[in-house]
C-alpha cells in the first residue's frame, strides 16, 4: 500500500461496478461490514477480546492471530470526546478542515483510521457464512476497523511503515496477521495488532488485481 493510498481523502469504500441499470454506483453504495474487538462494555454476544465481523461471526479470539490482507486504509482526525457526549465527535480528512476544527473545538484531537481488511476463509470455517466473496479459488470476508490511539499505532502506523521501508510496496502484496491483544492501564481493554505474516505463501494474482480495481474505483 503506497503512501498515496494510505492518506487518500476518500471514503474507504470504492466503486466495483461503474453502472447498474442506468444508475451510477457510488462508494456509499458498497456495504463493508464493521469489524469489532469486543470490549467488556460491548453489546455483542462474543468473548471479550474476540474479533467479530458484522456483530455475528467470530473471526479470532483473544491472542489468536488470523490471516488477512489489507485492502485500503484512510487516515483522519477527530474530536476526542468522552463516551456518550452528544453530538457525535466531528471527523476531518484534510489539513484545511483539521485547522478549522482545531479553532472550533474544546476537545483534544486524535488521529484515527478506517482500515478495510480481507480475510481468506480458513479450512475450519468453511460453510460458516462469514466468507461470502469468491475471488479466484478462495473465499474471503471483508470488514472495516475504526482505530484510534493504541489501536491506531498497532495497525495504521504499521501499514504506513511497511510502505515506507519497502519503497512504496503495496501492503496487500503480502499476507498479514491481525491479533486481538490485551492493553493494560487504568482500565483493561482489547485492541487489534497487525503484523506481516511469516510465510512464504504469496497473495494470489487474482486477489492483487481485484484490490487494484477496487482501489482505483
Amino acid at each position: 500500500m503506497s503512501d498515496s493510498t494510505l492518506v487518500e481523502q476518500q471514503d474507504p469504500q470504492s466503486e466495483i461496478i461503474p453502472r447498474s441499470g442506468g444508475f451510477e454506483i457510488t462508494p456509499n453504495d458498497i456495504d463493508i461490514p464493521r469489524l469489532n474487538v469486543v470490549q467488556a462494555v460491548s453489546q455483542i454476544e462474543a468473548p471479550h477480546g474476540s474479533l467479530v465481523i458484522d456483530k455475528r461471526h467470530i473471526l479470532a479470539e483473544l491472542d489468536q492471530p488470523i490471516t488477512c490482507i489489507p485492502l485500503v486504509a484512510i487516515k483522519g482526525f477527530r474530536e476526542d470526546k468522552p463516551f456518550g457526549i452528544e453530538p457525535p465527535a466531528r471527523s476531518v480528512y484534510n489539513e484545511d478542515d483539521l485547522a478549522a476544527l482545531k479553532k472550533e473545538t474544546e476537545y483534544p484531537i486524535v488521529e484515527f483510521a478506517n482500515i478495510s481488511l480481507m480475510f481468506p476463509e480458513p479450512e475450519e470455517a468453511e460453510g460458516a457464512g462469514a466468507f461470502p466473496f469468491e475471488i479466484g479459488k478462495a473465499k474471503y470476508a471483508i470488514g472495516r476497523l475504526n482505530v484510534a490511539k493504541m489501536a491506531y499505532a498497532q495497525t495504521f502506523k504499521r501499514l504506513a511503515t511497511y510502505g515506507q521501508v519497502q519503497g512504496g510496496a503495496a501492503a496487500y502484496s503480502v499476507f498479514w496477521e491481525i491479533t486481538p491483544i490485551t492493553i493494560e492501564g487504568r482500565v483493561t481493554y482489547y485492541a487489534p495488532s497487525l503484523s506481516v505474516k511469516d510465510t512464504d505463501d504469496k497473495v494470489s494474482d487474482e486477489v492483487v488485481a481485484w484490490i487494484d480495481r477496487f482501489n482505483q474505483g
